[in-house]
């Protein structure tokens, strides 16, 4: 960015007031207002609300009100609306889950991400973006992701309250027992929507990142990570 340029034009004007941060590229406390054309190179960010003529550019907000809790030891959650409508942002950093082996069947495992607030929840659509690091499997191994209301348990499939929030997507295969977990939520053209209702007016409900791994003879209980970003957009309808 052209700020200490940027910086230097305006000195004059509001050094004497204390508004520049000279030890920044382009950082001010305070009001500015400024006429004219600025040109800048690189990225440019603002905390606030920018005004132009015809235009105005806000910085997502973020919100407190009418959220839920995140879950797990290594997962952070931005929550970003209105308290109506939420974009809740998850990172998970070498999130541990234990992946047990179902004999001839299947490897499964998730792990709790979220508590939404009591009342009727709508899900409006999700991705993940992350990668899975298995132990105890095939290094080449093939599987499946998605989000639940549930965690995932016994079965060749992650199916019912194992993916209702996002519907099991398969992951690239493996490549040294670590594999891509990319997915988004998918409606079936014509038929239904994106969105999903959960009652949770008598029990709060929770948010699962669920995975399963193929049979293979290579594969035991173990643990397994999960490092990456889940971020679901979902609506508060309101509780009784």
């Amino acid at each position: 960015m052209s700020g200490h340029r940027v910086a230097q034009d305006l000195k004059d004007q509001d050094a004497a007031l204390g508004n520049i941060d000279n030890g920044a590229a382009f950082a001010f406390t305070g009001d500015h207002t400024h006429s004219g054309n600025e040109t800048f190179a690189g990225n440019v960010e603002f905390s606030g609300e920018l005004t132009a003529p015809g235009i105005i550019v806000t910085a997502a907000p973020t919100t407190t009100d009418g959220i839920g809790a995140k879950a797990g030891a290594n997962v952070e959650v931005v929550e970003y609306g209105n308290g109506v409508v939420h974009k809740s942002v998850f990172t998970l950093t070498a999130q541990s889950m234990t992946l047990t082996d179902e004999a001839d069947t299947v490897v499964y495992g998730g792990v709790k991400i979220y508590d939404f607030p009591e009342g009727l929840i709508c899900t409006l659509g999700a991705t993940i973006d992350g990668s899975l690091t298995a132990v105890e499997v095939n290094a080449a191994f093939d599987g499946d992701v998605a989000l639940g209301s549930a965690i995932a348990t016994t079965g060749p499939s992650l199916i019912s309250t194992e993916a209702d929030i996002l519907q099991s997507t398969a992951m690239t295969q493996a490549s040294g027992k670590v594999a891509n977990t990319d997915a988004h939520s998918i409606a079936t053209a014509l038929t239904e929507s994106g969105a999903r209702w959960f009652d949770g007016t008598t029990t709060a409900k929770d948010l699962f990142l669920n995975f399963n791994i193929d049979e293979d003879a290579a594969n035991a209980t173990s643990t397994g990570t999960f490092t990456g970003t889940v971020t679901i957009m979902w609506m508060s309808l309101g509780d009784y």
